[in-house]
């Protein structure tokens, strides 16, 4: 797990040394242990760098960017490979010879035998970056998921790729402008991930699933290697079957050469991954070491505190002396909540984000290198209850299954005024657009420059809402809540130091997720249904009944008014005014109860202020 740069010249730009260790600088936090850069014998000037957070294999021997020494292609990667041993044993049996004991050498080697067809059978998260030394060429791939993150700049003078846009700022010499696109479709949905656009104008992530190259030549060309199935194109999940994917998902992800801990917020998905990881730490490199559950230091906040539930989870597993409740004030300092916007480098969703960087902080400063976390869960069984069965009643009632409607609103698991949003997505664009700046406070406190420029944008955004309850879930894994989650995750633990690992995002559980229809996933009168009945009897009955309704740093969106935002909303940008109306959002602030959807415009207005001061 590390953080991986790529510099190539396709005019003459001097030494391209000096920007890119400006550029492994700002991912040190990512790789605290080694750093390496190559740059390529042969023209365009072409440099590979490497930040090096050691897992497998600490030895010096297993250090990148590596190269192959039949061919002389060299690689940096950034992720891990969970299938590794066994690819490794096909590769032997092909004559190739190791020297180290991780899993970077056996993507170096399966490039050089299946090329193209490497990723394929690969189990994992990763962000590679290789030079081709037969070709030339500079190819770059992530995962099937994009767990780990690349993003791309291109000038037409150069191409810089690295895995946070901190360190292509650093390496450009500065930051970009902002994306009034993306910042519209941020304020009007709160999806921050959506496609392949950032914040800034022109850094771009490198899109999942695909194999991308640019040719010696400056040509690009990418081709996916991955497809996601559609429903029933499949046998659909059983119970059985959703129970023995997660557990091998997470006996996966326990082989590290470090110490391995789980985040325990007490709820269903985190209590399975350290239930299955606690009964699965017989073998070497696959022992579970602690379970660090985030808490609350006051009692305000009490009734967001899952940690008496998590407590006795563990007690009922034999393993108290493995748990760790790290206890924090729900309310950062004005410092505490910049420090959390520098460290994500773009606007995000919710402050809860605070909660899983001050615990990876803390799992760090105990001498943790790798985490187990349930990223993927909600989403691929249908957690957030309300979202997907307000969904739910809204088909029915589009298709006129009224008896059906009437039943889902029967079961009372969303406030009725949420089914009221969804239908509002079906008004014409006349009427939507005016109802959204009237009723959604983070539309309402954009400029009016933005809104007359980006409407546009509704259209668009219009046809993503009005999908199905499948649609929507497959839409929340790939295109919008999983991407965003993910980027929250890969900010604030690799800026501890921390690789993260999410066994729910396993794509051999994806795959036959999406293959399975979303109801039988969801259930009607619970979240999770199908989740639920595969831990059934292998969990405590309470955390298999209990609905969702807390979570890591729950509090704290709820908060929002009481941040401390008088100091830091007092002496912004002039410019700022174009994206935000930010008089109004100072009032609104001020009034004390708040909409949740304003943070959407003071993550804006703080991002802002860090990044374009």
């Amino acid at each position: 797990m590390c953080g991986v740069i790529a510099l190539r010249a396709l005019a003459p730009l001097g030494d391209l040394r000096p920007r890119a260790r400006l550029g492994l600088s700002a991912l040190a936090r990512r790789g605290p242990d080694a750093e390496g850069l190559v740059l390529a014998e042969q023209a365009p000037d072409t440099l590979l760098g490497h930040r090096r957070l050691s897992i497998l294999d600490t030895s010096s021997a297993a250090e990148q960017p590596m190269r192959c020494p039949v061919t002389g292609t060299v690689m940096v990667f950034n992720g891990a490979i969970y299938n590794f041993v066994a690819l490794r044993q096909q590769l032997q049996a092909l004559g190739c010879q190791f020297v180290t004991d991780g899993d970077t050498e056996v993507l170096l080697h399966g490039w050089r035998l299946w090329g193209e067809g490497l990723f394929a059978r690969c189990n994992g998260m990763w962000a590679v970056v290789i030079w081709d030394a037969a070709s030339g060429d500079l190819v770059y791939c992530r995962d099937r998921l994009g767990v780990k993150p690349l993003y791309l700049y291109h000038d037409g003078r150069q191409l810089l790729l690295a895995s946070e846009i901190a360190a292509i700022a650093a390496m450009r010499g500065g930051y970009p402008a902002p994306d009034p696109e993306k910042v519209f479709d941020f304020l009007v949905t709160s999806f921050s991930e959506m496609g392949t656009s950032t914040f800034f104008e022109g850094i771009r992530a490198v899109p999942p699933g695909q194999l991308c190259r640019m040719s010696r030549t400056g040509r690009f060309s990418a081709v996916p290697y991955h497809h996601w199935p559609q429903r029933d194109s499949a046998a659909p999940l059983s119970s059985d079957d959703t129970r023995a994917l997660v557990e091998d998902a997470v006996r996966l992800r326990l082989q590290a050469d470090v110490p391995v801990a789980s985040l325990l917020s007490g709820g269903l998905d985190s209590s399975i991954i350290t239930s299955v990881a606690l009964g699965a730490s017989q073998q070497p490199r696959q022992r579970l070491g602690g379970a660090f559950t985030y808490a609350y230091e006051g009692a305000a906040q009490a009734a967001y505190d899952e940690s008496a539930r998590a407590s006795t989870l563990m007690q009922l597993r034999g393993a108290s002396d493995r748990h760790h409740i790290l206890r924090f004030a729900a309310l950062p300092s004005a410092a505490e909540l910049m420090d959390l916007v520098s460290v994500q480098g773009e606007p995000f969703s919710t402050p809860s984000a605070l909660a899983s960087l001050r615990t990876y902080r803390a799992i760090s400063a105990r001498g943790y290198k790798v985490v187990l976390s349930g990223e993927g869960a909600d989403e691929l069984f249908g957690g957030y209850i309300a979202r997907y069965h307000s969904l739910a009643v809204r088909d029915a009632l589009h298709t006129g299954q009224w008896r059906r409607a009437a039943r889902l609103l029967g079961h009372r698991t969303f406030a009725p005024g949420l089914l009221l949003n969804r239908l509002a997505w079906d008004l014409p664009l006349g009427v939507l657009g005016p109802l959204l700046r009237h009723q959604r406070p983070s539309v309402g406190l954009m400029s009016r420059e933005l809104w007359h420029t980006q409407r546009h944008r509704l259209a668009a955004l219009q046809d993503d809402m009005q999908g199905d309850l499948d649609s929507r879930l497959r839409q929340d894994q790939l295109h919008s809540i999983v991407p965003m989650v993910l980027r929250l995750a890969d900010r604030n633990s690799m800026n501890a130091g921390i690789e993260l690992r999410n066994p729910f995002m396993d794509h051999r559980l994806v795959e036959r997720a999406f293959a399975t229809p979303a109801a039988a996933r969801v259930g009607e009168k619970r979240s999770k249904a199908l989740l639920r009945d595969a831990f059934t009897g292998h969990l405590p009955d309470a955390v298999v009944a209990t609905p969702k309704d807390t979570g890591f740093g729950h509090a704290e969106q709820f908060l929002v008014a009481q941040l401390p935002w008088r100091e830091l909303l007092g002496d912004l940008p002039a410019d700022l005014a174009r994206l935000i109306d930010t008089e109004g959002l100072r009032r609104q602030l001020a009034r004390g109860q708040v909409h949740s959807t304003l943070w959407l415009a003071l993550s804006v207005a703080l991002w802002y202020r860090r990044f374009h001061a």
